[in-house]
């Protein structure tokens, strides 16, 4: 049984590649070697073939600030723009999926999920109560090659009293800018951060997190990052960011 599952999770592997699909992270349909997976067939003409999609952790809750839910409405507005004509038609605004595993973002991953190390949740989505840590939804603009993630710190986030902890602030720095350089370059593993602190940032508000393209060479996406207030008149944080281009497949020892 073994042998087909590696083969099964080699050619979603080889298919995990972020910037295909326009406004979900890696929903590859190439299937490049034999496997048992292939001989499975979903029931309707749907992306994910072994069952529900996927929840997407990035949706509106009740934890959601009015501040939270009104910046995050602006960006939504962002992913359609209205033709002279009256219709909508997509902008170049997409929100990005965010689900508690990253092997969720392979097609079919929703299912392998639950057979390899079915324990293990992606760290900013492993706290089941809402609002409780990170809270958050991240816009990309591939066009401009940029991205914004609207924020919202939860109680467990704390560091200096009353205020979001260093580290929590780097998670989110080292999630925003990772999740650029994927849309941009593709699979990619963070090989630096350089983060200057500038001002804390109160429990429980709202901040914008701006990342953008510095440059491609070769394997190497580099990028800015800036976490504002939500008005932008306040920055508490920026940053730099290298991420390189990976071989998924060494990540698993196929």
């Amino acid at each position: 049984m073994m042998q087909p599952v590696a083969k099964g999770l080699t050619s979603i592997i080889r298919a995990f590649s972020y910037p295909n699909v326009p406004g979900v992270l890696g929903l590859q349909t190439q299937w490049n070697s034999p496997s048992a997976f292939q001989n499975i067939r979903p029931l309707s003409m749907s992306l994910w073939p072994f069952g529900a999609q996927p929840r997407d952790f990035s949706q509106p809750n009740a934890s959601w600030s009015p501040e939270m839910r009104r910046v995050y409405d602006h960006y939504v507005a962002l992913c359609e723009v209205e033709t002279v004509g009256g219709e909508k038609k997509r902008g170049p605004w997409r929100k990005l999926p965010s689900y508690n595993r990253t092997l969720k973002y392979a097609r079919g991953g929703a299912y392998l999920s639950k057979m390899i190390q079915s324990k293990a949740r992606l760290f900013t989505r492993s706290i089941k109560e809402h609002g409780a840590a990170f809270e958050y939804a991240i816009f990309v603009n591939k066009q401009e090659k940029r991205c914004v993630c609207v924020f919202q710190s939860g109680h467990l986030l704390e560091g200096p009293p009353g205020h979001v902890h260093g580290g929590a602030i780097a998670t989110m720095i080292d999630t925003v800018t990772g999740g650029l350089a994927g849309c941009l370059s593709g699979p990619i593993m963070t090989a630096n951060l350089n983060i200057n602190y500038r001002s804390p940032i109160p429990l429980g508000s709202v901040v914008l997190i701006h990342s953008a393209l510095d440059r491609v060479e070769g394997r190497k996406t580099f990028l800015t990052c800036r976490v504002t207030s939500t008005d932008e008149t306040r920055l508490h944080t920026d940053a730099t960011a290298l991420f390189v281009s990976i071989n998924m497949g060494h990540l698993f020892g196929t």
